[in-house]
């Protein structure tokens, strides 16, 4: 690999220039930091505008060359809104004067992108360990041994992924000679399964939170900052998102995975008591619509599944932002803890709403123009079942992160907390996304004109009458739910509690076993060191015999026993040396 080239790869990405903002960030003063920041976001957006459509950065590694920077159709979607959001949290987080938190508000993004921009798999490892390293900061930030012990699990989880992705390199290298960043699929033309294929698609399911691969979300994001799990909350799925849309596209297997995700997230949010853990199993509820759309691999739901990533990225932000504006002014997320707070903080409740109906898909918000072609694009491939989950699975979104997270945070029952409202810079970031939110609803346009397949997307309209009336029903229908399982105290009670999920097999057994196998290592070690050591005093013991001071090799031996020796050996010595 040649110094130039290398030079000229690096200077030539857009995640380079947000690391290198992320390194220089903290030198800089807290006064000007955030500024900084900024500019340095602003000139990663530059360069990926400058750069346009194309591969570059192409270096030569052990003989095979690699493509740093891949910028196509589907990279560019992501990479405009990853500065978007990059940008927001900065701006959210205005008042956060800690280092490593200013570090990983920039670090984190810029290695999401520098994945998501990479055209080769080796790029794509670094960048995915990278995001792995550098989001751990917001879980370690707030120096507790429950963040501590959080921090290193999702470590842990994550450096697995790692450790897969990079096994799957290998093996792919050795199927098809090659390291390109591309369509893998999960089987051979014989619809055998192929192992390269099953690792990778294990590493991506891991960071996509796959059903039973998701507790690290509810166990490490509610852990973290205010802001930082804003951030978290973005960044690591939806490049395991995009991945998947990269190597996956059309696995079967997805649509089942997908189904799934969008279900089982709905009955724990709907118990939780801690409101940033609902928004935590709204991510993998709503990953599950983007996985589902992935699976099905057709032009329209591809461009329904990384278009709802779009917007999916900007109205859950905005939801974040709100509860942990909330949560900032009363110290809690706790639906106990809150309600009538619409009292004291009406703008962030606002705020709130419009994330609600986003989320919630509402006509004339983000989420109506992208969710519909998903559902759309189930439709048009006859899966009945399918869709039909898509649309249970709707109706859930509005019961748990459209309705329980305004209602109880704002409304409910009055917890008598009269606060201030959230700080000048937390509202300028969730208007700029709330203003996002509804643009992107009313004017739709400027979105489908960056989806990658322009084909299936030309004259597409989601306004239509079946669409707008199917969607009101399926939404009215979930509020009057809602209502009457209030007015009949048979919703689920908010009462302080602890929700199992299946992270208790690894928690609590797991962690028993592990101790258990640590003893009976130790034990085993301690067998095994006494048996050898008192081989090793045996052995001692008689080489002291034959060579201590008072040995028989140690003894004075007569002139002429010696000799006799030394003609004894001499003569063996002519005798061999005769036969050979």
């Amino acid at each position: 690999m040649g110094a130039n080239s290398l030079i000229d790869a690096l200077v030539v990405n857009p995640a380079v220039i947000m690391t290198v903002g992320a390194v220089l960030c903290i030198f800089v003063p807290s006064a000007l930091r955030r500024v900084f920041m900024l500019a340095f976001v602003a000139a990663s957006a530059f360069q990926l505008y400058k750069l346009g459509l194309g591969e570059f950065g192409a270096v030569t590694l052990f003989g095979e060359t690699l493509t740093t920077v891949r910028v196509d159709r589907l990279a560019r979607l992501f990479g405009i809104v990853f500065h978007i959001a990059a940008a927001l949290n900065i701006i959210y987080a205005w008042h956060e004067k800690d280092r490593a938190q200013s570090f990983a508000t920039i670090a984190y993004p810029a290695a999401a992108l520098g994945g998501v921009l990479a055209g080769d798999m080796i790029t794509l490892f670094v960048w995915w360990e990278l995001a792995a390293i550098t989001s751990v900061f917001f879980v370690w930030a707030p120096g507790t041994r429950s963040t501590y012990l959080a921090g290193m699990r999702y470590l842990a989880i994550q450096v697995l992924s790692g450790v897969l992705l990079l096994g799957g390199v290998v093996l792919v290298f050795r199927d098809t000679g090659s390291f390109a960043f591309g369509e893998i699929g999960l089987r051979d033309p014989s619809g055998a399964i192929k192992i390269s294929g099953l690792v990778l698609f294990l590493a991506f399911g891991i960071k996509c939170a796959f059903p039973l691969l998701h507790n690290w979300v509810q166990d490490a994001y509610p852990k973290s900052t205010l802001s930082g799990t804003i951030v978290l909350s973005i960044f690591t799925t939806k490049l395991a998102v995009y991945s998947l849309a990269r190597a996956f596209p059309g696995t079967h297997e997805l649509i089942y995975i997908g189904a799934v995700m969008t279900l089982f997230p709905i009955f724990f949010a709907l118990i939780e008591n801690d409101l940033r853990k609902v928004l935590c199993y709204s991510i993998n509820n709503q990953v599950g619509f983007m996985v589902v759309g992935i699976g099905v691999g057709t032009a329209a739901a591809m461009n329904g599944a990384v278009g709802y990533a779009f917007s999916n990225i900007i109205f859950e932000s905005l939801l974040f932002m709100s509860l942990s504006a909330a949560m900032y002014r009363t110290g809690s997320s706790k639906a106990t803890d809150l309600g009538g707070l619409y009292k004291s903080m009406p703008l962030t409740m606002t705020f709130c709403m419009i994330a609600a109906l986003s989320i919630a898909a509402f006509p004339f918000f983000a989420g109506f123009v992208t969710k519909g072609l998903i559902i759309d694009g189930v439709a048009g491939e006859h899966m009945f079942w399918i869709w039909l989950v898509m649309l249970f699975a709707s109706a859930g979104v509005l019961e748990h992160a459209g309705i329980k997270i305004p209602y109880f945070t704002f409304f409910a029952h009055d917890s008598g907390k009269r606060v201030k409202e959230a700080p000048p810079m937390m509202l300028a970031a969730m208007s700029v996304a709330a203003v996002l939110c509804i643009g992107i609803g009313v004017w739709p346009e400027p979105l489908y004109a960056l989806l990658p397949y322009q084909d299936q997307i030309a004259g597409y309209e989601p306004y239509t009458p079946w669409h707008i009336i199917e969607q009101l029903q399926l939404l009215l229908f979930a509020i009057l739910a809602f209502a009457l399982l209030i007015a009949w105290k048979w919703y689920p009670a908010e009462v302080p509690s602890v929700n199992l999920d299946t992270d208790w097999f690894y928690r609590i057994p797991g962690r028993n076993l592990l101790a258990w196998i640590a003893g009976a290592t130790r034990a085993l070690w301690n067998v095994m060191w006494s048996v050898i050591f008192r081989r090793v005093e045996v052995i001692i013991g008689r080489i002291y015999l034959v060579h201590g001071p008072e040995g028989q090799l140690a003894r004075s031996w007569p002139i002429g026993f010696m000799a006799l020796w030394t003609a004894i050996v001499l003569g063996a010595v002519l005798i061999i040396t005769f036969i050979a």
